[in-house]
């Protein structure tokens, strides 16, 4: 599941372009439940890249909320150890520290496949015994598709009582390890294990947005949805269900405070918010027959494209997306498109490397077949020579 916003511009009207140009209109999103707000108006956006940037931001804002003040977050991987900074504190710090000055925090947080799977249980679990130790309540949400994953990362915060900036942060960092990296990319010294091709501290290149305005209180309902929605946590998997019973497992989240108004408008960007989530049964109450809306939005303002398309982009695999950036090309002949991906996928293996490899491959070439002059991709390297993981997902 991700939650991706775009960025609109300042007073597009002046320009000849309306908003529903460039943004998915209530009937181009593809989910009539759908209740929220189309798009947002009146935002301040800020682009912080690199992981120790926008880790560093965030401290600043968890430190300074009060007593009655929200922290909602959402995550597909969270470390309760890992420093936001070279001293810390860690996330699990951070958010508990928060949690006992009276902060009510509220955490959603993919429930993950095994760790024998190379993937992220029992650091997920921690984090979330961590933080409702301290008073907070994190819960491990498995409402997807069987083998599926939660991929948002947000962060939501409300000052209704400190009479703070309310702000929101969303893009592509975990709060986990591997991610506070910075320009020199030498890498973060707490790592997962990835391909041996990035060393022993993968160097990451990955960007968050922070968001201050109304789109605050439209991402605050996006965390209320997933939140107050009835299904089972564990919808797919009798014997993880089984698991948690027996070691008393949160499973039934408690009731939200009464969500504030919507922040007065604070800069120039209209901002819409897009989700993807599975169709499933039992169904989501406000995405029964599922959401596709990035990919969505992603095929109208390529469609839009007339000079330049710049992507980052972790996977370039897909060869839905590989036909629209054909299409793209083949109907505009000043089309240049640049792609910034990682060097080699992030994980070794007999069964994972080939189909990643060949997958972007087979992309790649669907769209050079049609512009090969005008196709231009790129991977990145630190000044050792020494791969950047690229995890950004920018276009």
């Amino acid at each position: 599941m991700r939650a991706t916003p775009g960025i609109g511009w300042d007073e597009p009207e002046e320009a000849g372009v309306r908003i529903e140009d460039w943004f998915l209109t209530a009937a181009e999103r593809g989910n009539p439940a759908y209740t929220l707000p189309d798009w947002s108006i009146g935002n301040e956006v800020v682009a912080h890249v690199h992981g120790s940037a926008y880790f560093a931001r965030l401290v600043d804002v968890v430190s300074a909320l009060d007593a009655d003040d929200h922290l909602f977050f959402t995550d597909w991987r969270g470390d309760a150890d890992e420093r936001l900074g070279p001293e810390g504190p860690t996330v699990g710090t951070l958010f508990g520290d928060a949690a006992k000055r009276g902060v009510v925090v509220k955490g959603l947080v993919w429930r993950s496949h095994h760790d024998e799977l190379s993937y992220s249980e029992e650091q997920n679990r921690q984090l979330g015994d961590d933080v409702s130790e301290a008073g907070g309540e994190v819960l491990l949400d498995q409402r997807v598709r069987r083998a599926g994953s939660h991929h948002q990362k947000t962060v939501i915060v409300r000052t209704p009582t400190s009479g703070g900036s309310d702000v929101a942060f969303a893009g592509g960092i975990d709060l986990c390890h591997t991610r506070r990296d910075n320009a020199a990319h030498h890498g973060d010294p707490q790592t997962v294990p990835m391909a041996k091709e990035y060393g022993e501290h993968p160097p990451w290149h990955d960007v968050q947005l922070e968001l201050q305005g109304p789109v605050v209180g439209l991402l605050d309902g996006v965390f209320r949805e997933r939140w107050t929605d009835p299904r089972s946590l564990d919808t797919d998997n009798p014997v993880s269900y089984l698991k948690d019973r027996l070691r008393h497992v949160d499973l039934t989240p408690d009731q939200l405070p009464e969500q504030p108004p919507d922040p007065p408008d604070t800069g120039p960007c209209a901002v819409q918010v897009l989700r993807t989530y599975p169709a499933i049964r039992p169904k989501a109450r406000y995405a029964p027959r599922g959401e596709r809306s990035v990919a969505r939005g992603y095929g109208k303002a390529f469609r839009r494209a007339r000079r330049l398309m710049y992507i980052e982009d972790q996977y370039m695999w897909s060869p839905h997306i590989a036909r629209l950036l054909a299409d793209a090309l083949q109907s505009n002949p000043e089309l240049h498109i640049i792609v910034v991906v990682p060097r080699h996928p992030d994980v070794d293996g007999r069964f994972a490397l080939p189909p990643n490899e060949v997958g972007r491959m087979e992309a790649i070439e669907v769209v050079q077949k049609v512009a090969q002059d005008r196709v231009h991709d790129f991977d990145l390297e630190n000044a050792a020579g020494t791969p950047i993981y690229v995890h950004a997902k920018v276009c």
